[in-house]
């Protein structure tokens, strides 16, 4: 069985990504199997090419700016499915969304599609300058400072990316999504899932308190149908709750979070600041903290941001 392709893809393709660990190490052939299949099923060139021409030179940008790729697209890659019509989200630092936006549109030959309230020229929304003492929010979402629609119509059809400008940083606009099951991100160099255990073993999401309530509907219906449990409170139940680490103090790559690496050869990484600087060469994402805890009734992603002129990026510290 594991010396033939076609029947080991199709039965990985089945199991989940700790039961795909487990049966990669329960001989030999089995763990060669399962690095074979991995490299494959985990390729995020592959993975990416769906919207992008160029993988290694968007990976290149993400490294240089710390741009993480969010939401659903981000579940798909970890899950290895694919959702119909899914567009990807990317999550900008302040000061880079210029950068990244102008990438997209120039390298990849997208083209800006303002909604009603957004003048023609993105350029007049973005821009490179950032004041990192001050947040400015200009978006009804939490931690959102703009969204720009990037679309494109090409052989393979139709494709939309979405520039996210966050107020903060990527990690302070994912850790306040709606719910648990889209709180993973793609980095450069890794894959993260910060509740793995809840989203791909039990298939549980948990929905998490917003200042501002979740009044659409479709939003449970949507991961219902693809085979999430919607919680809206933590389940009294052990196993399922413990699998959400609530009242626990969180850090990006702990023991709790899956942290999938990924090929970076052929990725250009951030260049050196300074001849005497250290090289900079891991992603600002795994600085940050949070805790899960209870407020109002329900859950909350808690923690203390910290932002400092002294520091290019803001974190997030439990």
């Amino acid at each position: 069985v594991f010396y033939r392709p076609p029947i080991y893809d199709n039965i990985f393709s089945y199991t989940s990504p700790r039961e795909l660990v487990r049966l990669g190490h329960s001989c030999h052939a089995a763990y060669a199997a399962f690095k074979d299949y991995s490299r494959r099923a985990f390729s995020i060139n592959r993975h990416l090419s769906d919207f992008i021409s160029k993988p290694l030179l968007f990976r290149g940008l993400q490294a240089r700016t710390g741009t993480l790729i969010a939401g659903s697209n981000a579940l798909q890659f970890l899950g290895r499915t694919v959702y119909d019509d899914a567009d990807m989200d990317i999550y900008v630092h302040p000061g880079h969304a210029r950068e990244v936006t102008d990438y997209v549109v120039q390298r990849e030959g997208y083209e800006f599609k303002p909604h009603s309230r957004q003048p023609e020229d993105y350029r007049k929304i973005v821009a490179d300058k950032w004041d990192n003492t001050r947040i400015r929010r200009n978006y009804q979402i939490k931690g959102v400072r703009s969204v720009l629609s990037l679309e494109k119509y090409g052989s393979d059809g139709y494709r939309k990316i979405q520039v996210i400008e966050c107020a903060m940083s990527p990690f302070d606009t994912v850790i306040n999504f709606h719910s648990t099951c889209v709180m993973n991100f793609i980095a450069f160099d890794a894959a993260y899932s910060l509740y793995p255990i809840a989203t791909f073993e039990n298939r549980n999401t948990l929905q998490v308190w917003r200042a501002r309530p979740l009044h659409d509907a479709s939003v449970p219906i949507k991961y219902g149908q693809q085979g999430f449990q919607w919680l809206s409170t933590l389940p009294l139940n052990t196993s399922l709750s413990t699998s959400f680490y609530p009242h626990m103090t969180r850090i990006v790559c702990d023991q709790y979070t899956w942290k999938l690496p990924l090929d970076i050869q052929g990725v250009d990484l951030r260049p050196q600041m300074s001849s005497s600087s250290t090289p900079f060469q891991f992603d600002p994402v795994t600085c940050n903290g949070w805790s899960l805890l209870e407020h109002h009734g329900q859950m909350a992603t808690v923690y203390q941001p910290i932002q400092t002129a002294i520091f290019r990026y803001n974190y997030t510290t439990a």
